[in-house]
Parts: C-alpha cells; structure tokens; sequence
C-alpha cells in the first residue's frame, strides 16, 4: 500500500487523488488481494473508468503543447557556447529556473553531426542532489538536421502512443537570459530510472548499439564481437553473457519456432512495434544501430528501445558523398519495403514467421485505422476497463497525420524566424511541411497495397527496390538507371474525390487524381517510362534540362470529360540513382509540359522539391485524348 501511495503522490494532483480513492474505496475488490505493480501499471496507462489520462502518453495533436525552459548563464558562456568549436567538450556553469527557483548545474553540447551547427543540442547536468522535473539531465535536442522540426516528435509521439517503453518528449522553447534561443525537444535520458519509472526496475541489464562500429546487427558474423558493436551501460561491467546468450538464441531459433522464442525471451509488442515504427517511418537507419535493448529482471524479458530519427519520413542517407553531403541532401524516397534497414535476423525472423507477421500486419492495420486492435488485459484491468482499444489506432491515416502536423506547423511556423541561431540550409519551412505530408500521402497507398493487397511477389517477403539483380558488379561511381515502364488503369466514379494511380505488380503509386468533374464513370490509364530521357521536346530544351521520365494519361471510356487537379512524382534516391537531367541548374524551376494534338503545352506547375513532387490543377481530358508529359526546366 505504501508504494501505491508513493505512486500517488509522485503523479497526481490532490484532486486526481481523491477521485481514484474514493472509486478505489467503491470497487467490489481488496487491493490487499492483488499485487501493487498491478495495480500501479492499471493506474499508468488511460483509464476511461476514472476519467483520467495519465503516465507518459503524449498528447493528441490538437492538445499539442510547447513548453519554455529559463536559462540564466554567464552572458560570454551563453555565446560560446553555441559558436565554439565543434568537438570543444567544455562545459559552463548554469541555472534552470523553475518556478522562481534556481536550479545549478553545468551545460554542454552533446551529439555527433548536429555540433557542426550553430544551434547545437545541448546537455544540462544538475549539481549533486538537484532535479528538474525528476530529472537530474535535462537533454536537448537542437533538430537542426531537420528544418520541419517534426520529425523526431511525430516518431516518438507514434512510439508513446503505442505503449512502448520510452522516453518522455516534449517541445520546449528555450530561453536563455531571457532571450530567445529556438526549438529544442527535450527528450529524458535513457538510463536505468526511466525503466524503474515504467515499472521494469533499475537493476536490469541496459545495452546501446555503438553506432560508430555499425556492428549491433545481432548477425552470426558479429556475435563474437560483443564488446565492440554494443556498449553496456548498465551495469557498467564486462560481462556480456546474458546479450551473448540472447543473440545465439536468435540466430540458432527455426523460423517457424521463433514465435514461441520470442515470446519467452522478449516483450513481443516491444519487437513488433519497432519494426512497424520504422516501416511506416521508412527508418532504414537501425537494425544495426541506434536502437537499445533492455533486460528487466522484474519481467524476465528483453525490450527493444528505438533511437535517432532524423533519417526519416523520406529522408535518405548518401554514402557516396562527403560529409555533410552524406546526410544532409536532396535524396526523397517513400517505396522503400518493410525489411528496409540493415539485415537483422531479430527483424528478418519476426517477418518471416506466420504468427509474427500476422502480428504486424495487425498492427500496421490499427496505425492505418483500417482495423482497431485491442490491449491485453489482466483479471483486474478488466474490471475496470472493458475492452479498451491500443494507443494509435489511425494514427497514419492520412487526415490524422496531416492534422497533426498542421498543428505543429502553426505553432513552430510563428516564431521559426526568431530564432537565434541557425541549423541546417535548406528549403523553407512550408516546402519541409508539405514534404512531409505528400510523403504521408504517398507512403500510406503504397503500404496499403504492399502489405494488406500484396500479389505474387509480395507475400510474407518483399522484393527489394532494385527488381533485376545487376549482370555484372554495380560500379559505385557511375549513375545507375534500371528502366521500367509502369502502367496501371484505375475505375473512377464521378462521386470519387480523389483516384490514386497505382501499378499493380510493386504496388508502386505512380500518380495521384483529385476529381474535379466527371460526366460519367470511367476507366482512366496513366502509363509511367521511368529513367529515360524524353525524345520529344518542346522546341528550344534539351534533353538534360529534363526529368527523365515520361508521362501517358488517356480516357479509355468513350464520351467521357474530366477534369483533375494531378500529382507525378519522380525518382531522387541518391547521387548515383535519380532522374534529375544533367543540366538542371535549379529544380524549382521545373514545369510539366503537355503535348495534346501534337502540340506542347506548358502547364502551370507547382513543385515540392524534396518530395520530388510535380502539381498542377485544372487539367481536362476527354476520351479522344492521349496526354503525354514532360518535366523540363527552361
């Protein structure tokens, strides 16, 4: 009883409390009779019984708050702080002050790529004694690689609102004397409090992947490798033995029996949210790196813990290019498959058995808001909450991530251009909001299909993105094309509001339909020539002035006028794989040209360069018509 008190009084208010004891004292059970992490765990997540929402879930997107965090330093410290030297590992003394107290500690700034900007991110570590919020390190995150500043959030509030173990995040604005300084996302450290916290204890075996040695693969090759692919940080000693165990029961786990070993060994909704985050995020950044496990000694299970999300929702790494080029680029991609990422047999094996798979697929299917799944509930859950739905359910569908995203976009939109200092260069914000969600746009259709309506290349395992297997050694300083011809007809209806364009055998979206008008229903085609310079140009461009690719659009109803708003998209995967004409000097110049009888026509386009996304409205075509277009800058 004395803990169920604690709990209380750590993580409610006087008038919270009073409401969960008086149902407590109504309820028709003894709390004497069942354990206290029980009950405790039942008070965490959303009880609709009482009313309450509770425990480190983060708020839906019209309840999205951003938070101020005082800084009183030094005037000089607050200025080198920010322009000093990379990888200069000084610290300065600091005082958070909260609520008129003034909490000391000293500041620095942390992270790997992010300390070659202005804005860095930065870490506050409280003197001996001093919390803030609970915490003793206050760690904050600059997102300067990413100039929509959503990224990370939208990946942790999917993460949060799945029920998985992880850290609290929040926007905070900082200020520093009173001035302000930018965005930063406070993300609570990962150590063994925060598993206490969430009820997993703090006597637990905590490993990070080193995401210098790229090695955290848990492969047969790596598995001897222990101490050189992950770092234990907790407790701070040599002895792998439980992760070696671990990692040798995967590998040497039958496929078909690798439900029941997980089931054993890890928390399952751990592994299977994880490879659902980063499928929906196209996170191909892991598996090999930037993710955690953790073993509780109070559940006996392994839990997986996600990381660094700035590669993501399109974003596309180079290793060709030098750095910062490497990371910081035009790259865009949304078709990549399920089993993107390094390989992994803990990821390879969960896809590849039946139960496991359908568990993803169940999964994904509650985050598209197409199936709602359920928690699972114990005897006293159950006797407070009937059938209560998981955390999640739509959050990718397209209207609820773009809301949310719009509401992030009108708080960061307002005060963007105050702040101090800089991150990255780039597009501007509107163009990195829109990226997003034409990626969310186009990423949903595709999963759809690949996942829920998959054909004979598409079962329980994916083709990879490059179809053909090279005949020879892929040279990794030429340009590489594999030139496809994608077509696809689509049933439209007059009363459809939108036809997505999709072709069939890779599930690709090759275009995208608003309607506008239609007398009647009718069988559009689009047929797409991928990688290819067009031949017929409009006169005064040349051929490397134009995306390589190539458009058809007909009516193969007769007597049919319709009239859309169209969206083409085409490929930037990286320097080596793209479309993008040798001579395009800008492609914000770019427009799509059509020619309908035999006459070129340009049209008025509008481009999302990172998306790599060609729009233009107000487009007629009757059945006697066969449109081609071509993307061109002048």
């Amino acid at each position: 009883m004395e803990e169920i008190i604690r709990f209380w009084n750590t993580n409610f208010t006087n008038i919270q409390m009073a409401r969960i004891k008086t149902k407590i004292k109504t309820s028709i059970f003894s709390i004497s009779s069942y354990s206290c992490n029980s009950f405790i765990r039942v008070i965490r997540v959303q009880v609709l019984f009482f009313g309450l929402t509770v425990g480190g879930l983060q708020a839906e997107a019209s309840e999205i708050q951003f938070k101020t965090l005082e800084l009183e330093m030094d005037s000089r410290d607050a200025e080198v702080l920010f322009r000093k030297e990379p990888y200069d590992t000084s610290s300065f003394p600091v005082a958070v002050v909260d609520e008129g107290k003034r909490i000391h500690g000293r500041v620095e700034v942390i992270g790997q790529f992010s300390r070659n900007f202005l804005k860095k991110s930065i870490l506050i570590k409280l003197d001996e004694g001093q919390k803030w919020q609970g915490n003793k390190k206050i760690s904050l995150k600059s997102m300067s690689t990413d100039l929509s500043y959503m990224r990370e959030w939208l990946t942790w509030n999917l993460i949060s609102s799945l029920g998985m173990v992880s850290p609290r995040v929040e926007y905070y604005r900082l200020n520093i004397n009173k001035q302000f300084i930018g965005f930063f996302l406070f993300i609570e450290w990962i150590d063994t409090s925060m598993f206490d916290r969430l009820g997993l204890g703090k006597d637990g075996e905590f490993y990070n992947t080193n995401d210098e040695t790229y090695c955290g693969d848990m492969s047969p090759d790596n598995q001897n490798r222990l101490q050189e692919c992950w770092a234990k940080l907790s407790p701070k000693d040599k002895d792998y033995t439980s992760l070696k165990k671990l990692i040798e029961g995967i590998n040497e786990t039958p496929v078909e029996d690798f439900d029941k070993f997980l089931t054993k060994h890890f928390d399952v909704d751990s592994v299977i949210n994880w490879l659902v985050v980063n499928t929906i995020i196209s996170n191909g950044d892991t598996y090999n790196k930037n993710y955690f496990l953790y073993f509780s000694k109070k559940t006996g299970k392994w839990v997986v813990i996600p990381w660094d999300f700035d590669l993501s929702f399109g974003r596309n790494a180079d290793p060709v290019l030098p750095f910062p080029r490497n990371i910081l680029n035009d790259n865009y991609t949304y078709f990549y498959p399920p089993e993107l990422g390094s390989p992994n047999p803990l990821k390879e094996k969960t896809l590849k058995n039946k139960q496991l798979f359908n568990a993803f697929k169940n999964r994904i299917s509650h985050v598209f808001g197409i199936t709602m799944e359920r928690e699972s509930q114990g005897f006293f859950e159950k006797l407070f909450i009937k059938d209560k739905p998981l955390g999640g359910f739509a959050w990718f569908r397209p209207d609820e991530f773009q809301s949310r995203v719009t509401a992030l976009e009108n708080i960061v939109g307002r005060d963007l251009t105050k702040e101090r200092y800089p991150g990255s260069k780039g597009e501007p914000f509107e163009q990195q909001v829109e990226a997003l969600q034409l990626y969310n746009q186009w990423r949903y259709v595709l999963l759809k299909k690949l996942i829920f309506d998959p054909t004979p290349f598409n079962t329980a395992h994916w083709l990879p993105y490059f179809i053909f297997p090279p005949l020879s050694p892929v040279d990794m300083t030429k340009r590489q094309t594999i030139p496809l011809i994608l077509s696809t007809t689509a049933e439209v209806l007059p009363t459809d509001k939108s036809v997505v364009l999709m072709e069939e055998l890779l599930a690709r979206p090759i275009g995208m339909l608003d309607i506008q008008s239609l007398n009647k229903p009718a069988r559009v085609r689009l047929e797409v020539e991928t990688e290819r310079a067009p031949e017929s140009l409009p006169a005064g461009i040349h051929p490397s002035k134009c995306i390589q690719r190539i458009w058809y659009l007909d009516i193969k109803t007769p007597d049919t006028i319709l009239k859309v708003n169209m969206q083409l998209d085409y490929l930037q995967e990286s320097s080596l794989h793209h479309e993008i004409g040798e001579q395009i000097t800008d492609e914000r110049g770019l427009s799509l040209w059509v020619m309908q009888n035999y006459k070129w026509r340009k049209l008025k386009t509008s481009i999302n360069t990172l998306a790599n996304v060609l729009k233009t409205e107000a487009l007629e075509l009757t059945s006697s018509d066969l449109l081609r277009f071509i993307a061109c800058e002048e």
